[in-house]
């Protein structure tokens, strides 16, 4: 009969799935079990593992943890990720990544351009029911409307704010978002969403304060004229343990 050592011995050790690294802490990919030992590799890793993620995710049981296992990065504490079941990869201190002006950055492609697409269409909704304004050929024009010109429109603005959009931004990448806007589910252009939406699909109650806030960054303006500057900048202060305890409240509804 083999020893104890000679069993454990004998067990697979889990490995890094881009540069095969063992020991230490692996941080789980939250839509599947594939492991990464930090998550620059998690990112470089994503165009080849994103064709298998999907197909892994559908195959495993469903549970009240189908988003994954707690990860390093999503656990607890001021600075931690947001714990938002939406996305890919969850990032941690967004606040401060808005603040710094890389919210977009460092992230799967997936997840950009659906932070792209749920960012225009919370402000054509937040446009609409603070200012009394519908956007000239958007749905909220009428339902029947082609809703891609206007999303054009919104990425050319975005594409005008130096850094905003990912250094790997280019008019493919844009093509791939456009077609994601133009799918049925969640991510889809011709469906309103409202920012009870937002919280619900990505589990997060300050999830509709990050999109404003990186759609301020990219016009120039909050939603209704409000200017959000002072908000952020508390809230990076919440999210560096600063003003830990302190309630941030912000909300237009």
């Amino acid at each position: 009969m083999a020893s104890t050592n000679e069993q454990q011995q004998q067990q697979p050790q889990a490995c890094c799935a881009k540069c095969k690294k063992t020991g230490g802490t692996l941080t789980s990919c939250e839509r599947c079990d594939v492991v990464y030992c930090s998550r620059s590799c998690q990112v470089a890793h994503w165009k080849a593992h994103k064709k298998t993620c999907a197909r892994d995710r559908d195959n495993r049981p469903s549970s009240s943890s189908a988003t994954g296992p707690e990860t390093t990065s999503s656990a607890g504490g001021a600075g931690a990720a947001s714990g938002t079941s939406g996305l890919v990869m969850d990032m941690p201190m967004p606040f401060t990544r808005l603040e710094k002006g890389i919210y977009l950055h460092d992230r799967p492609e997936a997840d950009t351009y659906q932070l792209l697409i749920d960012t225009h269409r919370l402000r054509l909704e937040d446009t609409s029911k603070f200012e009394g304004v519908q956007e000239p050929g958007s749905i909220y024009a009428a339902i029947g409307n082609d809703p891609l010109p206007g999303f054009r429109r919104f990425l050319d603005t975005a594409k005008a704010k130096s850094g905003i959009l990912p250094p790997w931004w280019n008019e493919d990448k844009q093509k791939e978002c456009e077609e994601l806007g133009m799918r049925a589910g969640w991510a889809s252009l011709r469906k309103k969403v409202q920012k009870g939406e937002i919280i619900s699909h990505y589990g997060d109650a300050k999830f509709p304060m990050q999109l404003r806030m990186l759609g301020e960054a990219i016009y120039g303006r909050g939603p209704g004229g409000v200017d959000g500057s002072a908000m952020r900048q508390m809230m990076v202060l919440q999210e560096a343990g600063s003003l830990r305890g302190h309630t941030a409240h912000l909300d237009i509804s």
